[in-house]
């Protein structure tokens, strides 16, 4: 949203670059004729330990993506980031432009000068008299430190945005016969999980969790007396017999499947209509247990999200490596899908 978006042509490739808390994912799309195709793919860990240890993870992963493209979409990181929902009466862009200043100030806790900021009009009533209106802010250093990085690694910056709003895009190209259902899509990252309730196009709601996987690895750091990377090991190795274990990290699902009831609740309340389905994307949407959890305690369909579903894939991306990193496929695709819309 904080960038000019250049109209790309229908064959010309988007690149998606999407920097976690834990890795680097690069994704290269190319479309023709409605039909997308993963032209490429590259995945890099972070090595928190060095002070350019994203930079390194960045240039890794372009490096195995092979890129034919440069210019990259990109999304800061939702510290820092606010976003608001409007209803406004129907008006004119001039018109709009000087109202959302106003809400700017209204709705920003920042000085205006440290905030960029982006709105859209999401959808207007039938009866014409309003518009909803979705408003993003973010601070300036967090936009500004996401372009540094991208060029440093000779990148070029085309578009910066926010993960909850590119998961949308996925949805769209993958489950077109979902259209006429509400669908709850859940990305679960290693800190932050984001909400993001769709209907059709338009999605009515959004929000980010500061809850993610690794707030289950410092619990079983903590249950076991362990190093962070034994703790690391134990959560992506637990198989659908480790019971016990499971009962360990339950507090910390607990508190996501309450963040997750108020959005779903607040969404019902507001529009009427019920949240049918959940699809759970991210890292953590890889862990065993989690889907049975969620559907036991959310009484709604789990399914973890197809990124690729409806995407051709090359034959120069490595199956084995989108096998490896396959649920967490979805904002790296959602953020080069978004030169598409």
């Amino acid at each position: 949203m904080f960038g000019a978006k250049k109209n790309i042509k229908k064959g010309e490739i988007s690149l998606g670059v999407d920097i976690g808390n834990f890795s680097v994912k690069v994704a290269q799309l190319s479309s023709k004729d409605n039909k997308f195709t993963l032209e490429g793919f590259g995945y890099s860990k972070i090595n928190t330990a060095k002070t350019d240890g994203v930079l390194e993870a960045l240039k890794s992963a372009c490096a195995e993506a092979k890129l034919s493209e440069r210019r990259a979409v990109v999304a800061v990181p939702s510290q820092g980031v606010i976003v608001r929902y409007l209803m406004l009466p129907t008006m004119g862009e001039e018109e709009l432009r000087k109202a959302m200043e106003f809400e700017i100030e209204r709705y920003v806790p920042f000085d205006r000068k440290d905030v960029a900021s982006d709105y859209l009009v999401i959808k207007e009533n039938s009866d014409s008299r309003n518009m909803k209106v979705l408003l993003v802010a973010a601070k300036k250093e967090f936009v500004d430190s996401r372009v540094r990085v991208l060029k440093d690694a000779g990148l070029e910056p085309e578009v910066v945005t926010i993960d909850s709003i590119i998961l949308k895009n996925i949805f769209q190209i993958n489950y077109s016969d979902k259209k006429e259902k509400t669908v709850g899509l859940l990305n679960i990252g290693s800190k932050i999980s984001s909400i993001n309730i769709v209907r059709g196009s338009t999605s009515y709601f959004m929000r980010d969790v500061q809850l993610g996987g690794d707030n289950i690895t410092q619990l079983l750091k903590e249950k076991f007396d362990i190093a962070p990377e034994e703790a690391e090991k134990i959560k992506c190795n637990l198989t659908l017999d480790d019971r016990e274990k499971f009962k360990i990290i339950e507090p910390v699902l607990g508190n996501l499947l309450n963040e997750v009831y108020l959005s779903f609740d607040y969404y019902e309340s507001e529009f009427g209509m019920v949240v049918d389905e959940v699809l759970v994307s991210g890292g953590t949407a890889k862990l065993a247990w989690l889907a049975n959890f969620l559907k036991e305690n959310l009484n709604r369909e789990i399914s973890v999200l197809n990124s690729i579903k409806n995407v051709t894939v090359s034959p120069i991306v490595s199956q084995q490596r989108l096998d490896f990193v396959f649920p967490s496929l979805a904002v790296p695709l959602g953020l080069a899908l978004e030169n598409f819309n």
